[in-house]
């Protein structure tokens, strides 16, 4: 059956940098303090709610025009472009999933014409960050996403891939019957896909073949 949906996740597989969290720390000098929030996540200390509203928290009032010039200086992996022309040319609607926020991935998603885009949100009044989060994809949580894509997109599983890089792409890869494996971050990411790449050259070729 040929493919009739892509979702690719975009931090690591369609921007360089795996993490636009720890990216935004850096440009900011908070980088101890988001080590702190992620640190705590990982030993089960906070929920992911509570990291995502500490991280935004160390961004307090920041230019909502600074956030996105610094996230777009993310150099984008080598065939972004050339992926989503060819998924427009033939017919493939393009959606981005990503545990990221929106600053980033909505510019994303108009770079490359997506055709939609699910992503968490900083909260922004008069042109600058309240500290808030909108977790609408927490880590671990693509799959019912996944499922709801396939289901608004009326597209059964067997025609739809995804492409990931880490271990929260896992719940997505499930949901599908290809996965696509793009600089992967563990060998789990690779066991579960058909394919693994260095970049995003050879998946249109690998749509082609199916």
């Amino acid at each position: 059956m040929p493919i009739r949906l892509a979702i690719l996740d975009v931090d690591g597989v369609i921007k360089e940098s795996p993490d636009p969290y720890s990216f935004l720390h850096r440009h900011f000098g908070t980088e101890k303090a988001g080590a702190r929030h992620l640190s705590d996540f990982l030993a089960g200390r906070i929920t992911y709610h509570q990291f995502a509203q500490l991280d935004a928290g160390a961004w307090r009032g920041r230019s909502v025009a600074e956030v996105k010039a610094a996230l777009r200086a993310n150099p984008y992996v080598s065939g972004a472009q050339e992926l989503a022309r060819g998924l427009k040319d033939r017919g493939i609607p393009l959606l981005l999933l990503s545990s990221g926020f929106d600053l980033h991935v909505e510019d994303v998603a108009t770079d490359l014409d997506a055709d939609g885009c699910e992503c968490n949100g900083l909260i922004q009044k008069d042109g600058r960050l309240t500290g808030e989060m909108v977790v609408r994809v927490p880590w671990g949580g693509k799959g019912p996403i996944v499922r709801d894509m396939l289901r608004r997109w009326q597209v059964d599983p067997a025609q739809c891939l995804t492409v990931g890089d880490s271990d929260a792409d896992l719940p997505a890869f499930q949901e599908v019957a290809y996965a696509v494996a793009v600089r992967p971050r563990s060998p789990r990411v690779s066991e579960a896909a058909q394919l693994t790449l260095p970049d995003l050259h050879g998946i249109l070729e690998f749509i082609d073949s199916i």
